[in-house]
């Protein structure tokens, strides 16, 4: 870090670590007003002409992520210090942890201009003046969990508000630091509990209650609910609390009164019977009597729902990834869709998944060029790997194991609405992407996590090289990418304008169709950096009218040549029983005898690994054995193959077998009299 004095004789920070300064001063206990010079009646104190300084507490150094912090023996001495800098405090609240052991303070000055607050914390090496460590405990935790599950735990926004709540009989908390700071506290002891907030009657009030509704659900609590005080005095002024309708009613905490009242806000929940014990491999179900109706929540209206995972599928270079980046500019700040002109939006986090761009050379100025607030945009690079040894390394995000990563990067940006992952299928792991099982069971937990955090999941994904055929069977991989989705939306080019885009639905099962929306890639940011450029009027246009006719055949390329990506792409996690590859090529709208010629001309291994089991198709290089020669294809031209002859081929198809009945002619019943199966008719091709 560099500190460097201004021409007014104002500190200037500056991190090379790249944290922001608010954060900075937070970490080290100042504010922003502690990097101006002192008035004169300072200045005059160090030139001698006034009362000199209290004598500083005794301090020794640590040296912080940051900066050279200051580590006082007792708490008391690190108070003492704020003391001799800004004179007596008003009020000072202590934060336990679960064993009841003070590890924070909050400090605080009453002044005619309202309150100045300051961190001291419990660090290994001492107290230091600065925020705790994350995850912060929450205020009076150890009486929280004391509470039993089921019991009722109020969560007011500050130390005196939830001070307030207890001294009239409430079970209360808050978090530390402010009310922006919700997402850095440990929320864990609520679980079970039933959770009732009480925000401040203003906005930033109504700001943390949405956090901490979306923190303690996520945390497990067993109800969730915010009552608002001004119910119990209409007069309530701006920003009012617990702590000033106390005040109102006369102080007067003793009586059960106001107690009384706001429990009276959220009656208990009839008394039901008690569950049975669990029953491993018993039904979960749930009384539709139960169920309270609510509306679809909605990200961009009709199109992109919260709490719902949705699919963008494209051919390469169309524009996807522009598109999903302005949907992310758009969400950070409040900016409205382009078919709700006019119409602003709740402003929100995003959290990108990108493993095709950079970040520094090709989303940052694309974000830049759609007008973001990248403030609130975080993008999930990697997963932080620690070994036996100790030492950290990264890994790419993995959906079949990483979720739990995911739900904290959700938490880590502030009203997060929007995920987004380009594309899906760079994140499977060792999933098969053509296995609808295998997938279904990746995605149910992903929509989980959407539902959980009402954001809107988009996962981006490529087109197969299928021509023709309905738009739902055309993203890449399994069906089951577009039937996990509650909506699919197809971008293609326009037939009459290479230029154009064209944002169509493939399928919505939540929303009426209201038909796809036209783009365009313009140089909007600096240097040209190129935007969205959207169109005002809507497009009519189907999905499957659309992509029908969005391949380029020219150039000699044939249906054989696609049905060769496609085979190439099925088979490079592993060999594959015939008769799925005969299903999946149906599927992406391939015909058997294409197929078989694809599969000449890459030099597909039909092989059966066990005497009477099925026949499997792999790549060459994936066969243990590979097989001792490869012949031709009937339908496989000449030209294709490496001589015009075979070395070993003497007319006689038995001895075209390896150790392992492989063969590179074919299967079964074209090998005569040697195979003993001919399997299930695929493995004759």
């Amino acid at each position: 870090m560099s500190i460097h004095a201004g021409d007014d004789g104002r500190a200037l920070l500056h991190c090379h670590a790249g944290c922001e300064s608010p954060d900075v001063l937070e970490s080290i206990g100042l504010q922003a007003a502690d990097l101006f010079a002192d008035d004169p009646r300072q200045t005059a104190r160090r030139n001698g002409h006034g009362p000199p300084r209290k004598k500083a507490p005794d301090a020794r150094t640590r040296e912080g992520a940051n900066q050279t912090e200051k580590v006082y023996a007792t708490a008391r001495d690190a108070v003492a210090e704020l003391e001799r800098r800004h004179g007596p405090r008003s009020t000072t609240w202590t934060y336990h942890d679960a064993g009841g052991e003070p590890v924070g303070l909050v400090v605080r000055w009453n002044t005619p201009t309202g309150k100045d607050v300051r961190p001291v914390s419990k660090t290994p090496a001492g107290w230091i003046i600065g925020g705790m460590p994350t995850p912060r405990p929450l205020y009076a935790l150890p009486d929280l969990l004391a509470t039993k599950p089921g019991d009722r735990v109020y969560v007011a926004e500050g130390e005196k508000a939830a001070d307030a709540a207890r001294a009239v009989g409430l079970v209360a908390t808050t978090s530390p630091h402010g009310s922006k700071s919700a997402g850095k506290a440990d929320w864990s002891p609520v679980s079970g509990r039933e959770v009732v907030i009480l925000p401040d009657h203003d906005d930033a009030g109504e700001r943390y209650a949405a956090d901490v509704a979306r923190l303690a659900t996520a945390a497990g609590a067993k109800s969730v609910r915010v009552v608002r005080l001004v119910e119990l005095w209409a007069g309530m002024p701006e920003g009012g609390d617990m702590a000033d309708l106390v005040e109102h009613r006369g102080g007067d905490v003793t009586g059960g009164a106001i107690r009384a009242e706001v429990e009276a806000l959220t009656p208990k929940p009839a008394p039901t019977t008690p569950k049975p014990a669990p029953i491993d491999g018993g039904p979960v179900v749930v009384r539709l009597s139960d169920v309270q109706p609510e509306p679809v929540a909605w990200l961009w209206p009709g199109r992109f729902a919260l709490g719902k995972l949705t699919l963008i599928a494209g051919d390469p270079g169309l524009g996807k990834s522009f598109l999903t980046l302005d949907m992310a500019s758009r969400v950070s700040t409040g900016a409205g869709w382009p078919d709700h002109r006019g119409e602003r939006i709740t402003p929100g986090g995003v959290v990108l998944l990108s493993a095709e761009d950079a970040i520094a050379d090709t989303i940052r100025p694309r974000l830049d060029a759609a007008g973001a607030d990248v403030a609130r945009i975080v993008a999930l690079e990697a997963i932080r790997s620690v070994g036996d040894n100790g030492r950290e390394s990264a890994r790419a995000f993995d959906l079949s194991r990483d979720l739990p990563a995911l739900e904290a990067a959700i938490r880590s940006v502030e009203g997060c609405r929007l995920v987004v992952i380009d594309p899906v299928t760079a994140y499977l792991g060792g999933v098969d992407s053509h296995k609808n099982g295998e997938i279904r069971g990746l995605l149910a937990p992903l929509g989980a996590i959407a539902e959980r955090h009402r954001v809107a999941v988009v996962a981006v994904t490529h087109l197969n090289k299928s021509a023709g055929g309905p738009a739902i069977y055309r993203a890449m991989g399994s069906l089951a990418f577009a039937a996990a989705a509650r909506a699919a939306w197809a971008v293609a080019k326009d037939r009459d304008d290479p230029r154009r885009r064209l944002l169509l639905p493939i399928k919505n099962n939540i929303a009426p169709d209201t038909g796809g929306l036209a783009y365009r890639i313009e140089p909007l940011g600096v240097d040209g950096c190129p935007a969205v450029a959207w169109e005002p009027d809507p497009v009519n246009v189907s999905a499957d009218d659309a992509l029908a006719g969005d391949r380029d055949d020219g150039g000699g390329r044939t249906e054989r040549d696609d049905a060769a990506e496609w085979l190439a792409d099925l088979l490079a996690h592993g060999p594959r029983a015939a008769r799925d590859v005969e299903r999946d090529a149906r599927d992406a709208g391939y015909s058997i005898a294409t197929v078989r010629r694809a599969k000449a001309a890459i030099g597909v291994v039909s092989r059966k690994p066990a005497f009477g089991g099925p026949w499997e198709w792999t790549l060459p290089a994936q066969d243990a054995q590979p097989p001792k020669m490869l012949t031709e294809d009937a339908h496989t031209p000449a030209s294709e193959h490496l001589g015009e002859k075979h070395a070993g081929f003497d007319g006689n198809p038995s001895k075209m077998l390896n150790g392992e009945g492989v063969s590179a002619l074919g299967d079964g019943e074209r090998l005569g009299d040697t195979a003993t199966d001919a399997g299930d008719g695929w493995g004759e091709l």
